[in-house]
């Protein structure tokens, strides 16, 4: 029987208090939290305001002795840290929910109560445009936060022409891509510079987000951003994936599945050291993930597995670490996906506990004493890499006294077409 090694489940490694939320369990029962658009998995949880969307939220529970559970809403500014506003300015209905009806799990190995619930509903509605957090807890505690959503809603007040192109500051068409955009107004809307934030992502990572961003030119009606330095990104190569989805007709980059009692293990071929080779496009989805079964009738029969990541590297670098880095994560670099070197195997090693279904990921490097992290050394870059980059646009009119930032625009620019 093969050795496995470093078991990790999603489990929180930073005290419940920091000053900005995010997507996060604070307890190690929480697993596969989710939050996305309507019932697609691989969207963004940004709703747009007067629209019948909704934003779907699930997690597991990891036992069937599961407690009960409500959840509440606060509204957020545009760094994500709370607003001090009262939440009758920004919800309607009694801001204490009870999650019903829990599907408890069958013919799994690993026993959880699956936790599903929509906003708005019939219970509570955000009436303002904006970030929101959704906080679940123990309603025999409610001071025991055990897991924390972000969402957004976009009030969809102006419109947006971007590009992403080879050139920039770095140079022309090697490892990096540039993007450029121009906000345009209206006669309805047509904000100062001072009030607006915007925010750019890429892939939904964190670590690269540009938040102090600000105009390049101002025209009568628009706004043209085109800052070299803060709006060129690494370009990185396409996505790893894999699906086991299935413990037979798995796909991607998995080597085999296994079980030895009491789970089953999924072991991944090694991770490929492809620094210097030309860029080949694989169809991916940028990072995201999807939970789903094959031949099964019921949600509730989605099993987990201990999923292995190997890294091979003849020697360590102590210079940083390595990580595994994916939406499974929400795109946090933290010690729950940071990989650990084993001497005896010649390689970075991390196991993982995760929900059968498809999943990208990328093997990436964090120089110590540095927060963004790189595929350079790990995976390669390439400037015709598929990425997508994600906007939002924040406003908070001058001599508000309201202590919130709207969302006016969210938009997706692709570096290659869709």
């Amino acid at each position: 029987m093969k050795k496995f090694f470093f078991l990790l489940f999603l489990i929180p490694t930073l005290a419940f208090g920091a000053s900005s939320y995010r997507t996060r369990p604070f307890s190690e029962k929480i697993q596969t939290i989710q939050l996305y658009l309507n019932d697609n998995q691989l969207d963004y949880p940004v709703m747009e305001q007067r629209s019948s969307d909704y934003i779907t939220v699930s997690f597991d529970y990891m036992s069937t002795n599961y407690p009960h559970l409500a959840y509440k809403l606060e509204l957020c500014k545009a760094d994500w840290t709370p607003s001090t506003m009262d939440e009758m300015e920004y919800l309607e209905g009694i801001n204490e929910v009870v999650i019903e009806d829990p599907l408890i799990s069958f013919n799994t190995k690993f026993d959880y109560a699956h936790f599903s619930f929509r906003l708005p509903n019939e219970d509570l509605k955000p009436t303002l445009p904006g970030n929101y957090v959704v906080k679940v807890y123990d309603t025999d505690d409610p001071s025991k936060i055990l897991m924390t959503g972000c969402f957004s809603i976009d009030d969809s007040r102006l419109t947006l022409n971007g590009k992403v192109s080879g050139k920039s500051i770095y140079g022309v068409n090697n490892m990096y891509q540039h993007l450029t955009f121009e906000l345009l107004f209206n006669d309805k809307f047509n904000p100062m510079q001072e009030e607006l934030k915007v925010v750019v992502k890429q892939n939904g990572r964190h670590d690269s987000e540009v938040f102090d961003l600000k105009p390049t030119y101002v025209k009568p009606t628009s706004m043209v951003f085109d800052d070299e330095r803060k709006l060129s990104f690494e370009g990185g190569r396409e996505y790893n994936m894999i699906d086991f989805s299935h413990r037979f007709r798995y796909s991607g980059r998995i080597e085999r599945i296994s079980y030895h009692e009491p789970y089953y293990h999924v072991e991944l071929m090694p991770g490929k050291h492809d620094v210097g080779k030309e860029y080949a496009y694989e169809k991916d989805v940028n990072g995201r993930f999807k939970v789903h079964g094959q031949d099964i009738w019921s949600e509730a029969e989605i099993d987990y597995s201990i999923v292995h990541f190997v890294y091979p590297i003849a020697d360590p670098w102590l210079d940083g670490s390595v990580y595994v880095l994916g939406g499974f994560n929400d795109n946090w670099l933290e010690e729950k996906n940071k990989m650990v070197y084993s001497f005896e195997r010649q390689q970075y090693e991390l196991a993982l506990v995760l929900k059968n279904g498809g999943y990208n990921f990328q093997y990436v490097f964090l120089p110590a004493d540095w927060n963004v992290a790189s595929v350079q050394r790990t995976e390669g870059s390439h400037w015709e890499t598929e990425n997508s980059y994600q906007i939002y646009v924040y406003y908070h009119p001058l001599g508000s006294n309201q202590d919130y930032d709207q969302l006016v625009g969210f938009f997706e620019i692709y570096s290659q077409e869709q």
